[in-house]
């Protein structure tokens, strides 16, 4: 778990399949209901015992369509219509509606967000007219939702709380190994694990040094009484460099405030000869 991006690439993996595969079964599931209206709407239309509508409603329509000199949409809860449909849920919403196709037929639709089958264009010998039918439910999204299939998608949400769970238990474990391991070997709020070769603080942060910074802290780290010439330093980390004593500067520059912001240390210089990593003096 050294690298923080992959569990996090990981569990960000599995939650949007989880959110993929929800959505793809919720509009499997619009589909089906569409589906079912569709077979009903057939089934009806075979159905020769009765019309679907009179010709009492038909007048009423047309009477209702010229007075209003708009779109009229009548909608009939049909007992034939309900009992063919093969989900118990659609039973309890659904209803039909019915255009009459002439010349003053538009199209045939609700402003309701209702699943809707397709328009089916029947000609009724007896009534004389050609009606446009469609099938409707009312269902709610929350009602859609859980008709669907989820399974799939709790399984991966699932899977990926316990991805969750199972990285933070590893890398509290991790820390917990680490600061047994660094206890006993801390100098000024500095300590160093032997595990992962690196430096952490007094709370077991790890501290972020450059390669060349954490290079110098481990030679300081390793040297007696945690003190270095200049001489020690420039040939260890520059030794094909005639006159590294800039370039050590500069390195000491940058590297005494992050010691100093994590730690009980300060990194002292003795008249530019060496320098050494001391214990902070205590204030009064």
């Amino acid at each position: 778990m050294k690298h923080k991006p992959l569990p996090v690439i990981v569990f960000l993996t599995l939650m949007l399949s989880s959110l993929l595969a929800g959505r793809h079964s919720y509009c499997t599931a619009k589909e089906e209901l569409t589906a079912d209206l569709n077979q009903a709407l057939a089934l009806i239309v075979k159905e020769k015992t009765r019309p679907i509508v009179t010709q009492d409603t038909i007048k009423v329509y047309k009477q209702l369509r010229k007075t209003s000199g708009g779109k009229v949409l009548i909608a009939v809860s049909d007992e034939r219509f309900c009992r063919y449909l093969k989900n118990k849920r659609l039973k309890e919403s659904a209803f039909l509606t019915f255009d009459v196709v002439d010349n003053q037929y538009t199209g045939h639709a609700t402003d309701e967000p209702a699943i809707c089958s397709d328009t089916l264009i029947v000609t009724d010998p007896a009534l004389q007219e050609t009606l446009a039918l469609k099938g409707y439910t009312r269902l709610s999204a929350a009602a859609i939702f859980g008709l669907s299939d989820q399974r799939l998608s709790a399984g991966l949400m699932v899977a990926a709380f316990l991805w969750g769970i199972f990285v933070w238990l590893y890398i509290r474990r991790k820390k917990e190994e680490v600061k047994m391991q660094v206890e006993s070997i801390g100098f000024g709020g500095l300590v160093y694990s032997e595990t992962d070769n690196r430096f952490y603080n007094a709370s077991h942060d790890l501290i972020h040094f450059t390669p060349m910074q954490e290079q110098l802290i481990r030679m300081f780290w390793n040297a007696p009484s945690h003190a270095l010439t200049k001489e020690e330093i420039c040939t260890a980390l520059w030794p094909k460099k005639d006159d590294a004593n800039d370039t050590l500067y500069t390195l000491i520059r940058r590297v005494k405030p992050i010691i100093e912001s994590h730690t009980n240390l300060r990194i002292v210089a003795d008249r530019g000869k060496s320098y050494s990593l001391e214990i902070k003096e205590q204030e009064n």
